[in-house]
């Protein structure tokens, strides 16, 4: 069953408000056959976002919701859905309860190693690192004693666009951190790879998180 998600950016007492016409557009996204093999898709300014990926660039333009890196997988041209691009990416969690706890934090030049003690008890936590994915070497003692204490560490960009990766090989480098069992998502926002994270460890999947965040997956 397709599920569309919609809004609006001005509200009905404004001049160009949005709402209708948004509303409108999922309607017709939520009636065409070809949604069912999207998941669940945001339509806002006549375009069709993966929910996945697509985030909020702007706080009041109309044009707010875009997907970075990817872009929209469709639009709407007057009463026509138009897709050109598909995800690969399908998965599906049994959740019943949500016991587990999630933090997410931004990394910063000249983060202290104190400013992840809060996570010691903490089941899971997400790091929006420096580009492709990297720390300070400060934090490398520190991320070490959260992963020998099982807490699940998943590594972002703080960047608006592109992936993470394992590139560079210093103290605090991408590589590095890899190694030492951080997982590196991929394409995810941090408050999107918190939920992820988040509802991977109630759901108790047996699969590694590695694969579980993968681009494969």
């Amino acid at each position: 069953m397709p599920l569309t998600m919609t809004g609006a950016m001005r509200s009905s007492n404004e001049i160009g408000a949005d709402g209708l016409s948004n509303l409108r557009s999922a309607i017709f996204v939520a009636m065409d056959e070809e949604t069912t093999q999207h998941g669940v898709v945001v339509v806002m300014n006549e375009e069709i976002h993966a929910a996945t990926y697509v985030t909020k660039t702007h706080t009041t333009n109309l044009a707010t919701f875009q997907t970075p890196t990817f872009g929209p997988v469709g639009i709407v041209s007057k009463n026509n859905i138009v897709y050109f691009q598909k995800y690969k990416r399908e998965q599906h969690y049994q959740v019943t309860t949500i016991e587990k706890r999630v933090g997410l934090i931004k990394a910063y030049l000249g983060m202290e190693a104190d400013s992840l003690e809060v996570f010691d008890h903490y089941d899971g936590q997400v790091i929006e690192g420096f580009g492709a994915g990297n720390l300070s070497p400060q934090l490398m003692v520190k991320l070490q004693d959260l992963l020998f204490k099982e807490v699940k560490i998943v590594m972002v960009s703080r960047a608006f666009s592109g992936i993470t990766e394992a590139v560079y090989d210093y103290q605090g480098g991408g590589k590095q951190l890899k190694q030492m069992g951080i997982v590196f998502a991929q394409g995810l926002s941090g408050v999107k790879a918190r939920i992820k994270l988040l509802v991977i460890l109630n759901s108790r999947r047996e699969k590694s998180l590695t694969e579980l965040f993968s681009r494969q997956a």
